[in-house]
């Protein structure tokens, strides 16, 4: 788990931020076969990837709270490329 602090900033605005992001890479989003779910305070992020033959996943949560982003995650894929993933995320969350 991790914390993205937003100081100042209501749940509300953050989950505000959420949805323009989710329509802002509306395209990438499908382009890649990541399905993104409502969740309570936030968004539920899944995506599946088949290389040869192993299937990876990513399964994960964004949470809004007053002044932070709370995500967690559970995946098999190797942890350097959960890490990449993770850094664009904590950038486009900034």
């Amino acid at each position: 788990m991790i914390n993205i602090p937003k100081p100042g900033k209501t749940k509300q605005e953050l989950l505000a931020k959420l949805e323009v992001i989710k329509t802002e890479y509306s395209k990438d989003i499908a382009e890649n076969e990541v399905k993104i779910a409502n969740i309570t305070d936030g968004f539920n992020i899944r995506a599946e990837k088949q290389v040869l033959f192993m299937t990876f996943h990513v399964d994960a949560n964004i949470i809004a709270k007053d002044g932070s982003y709370e995500i967690t995650w559970e995946s098999n894929a190797p942890q350097n490329k959960v890490n990449e993933a993770i850094e664009k995320v904590k950038a486009l969350l900034q």
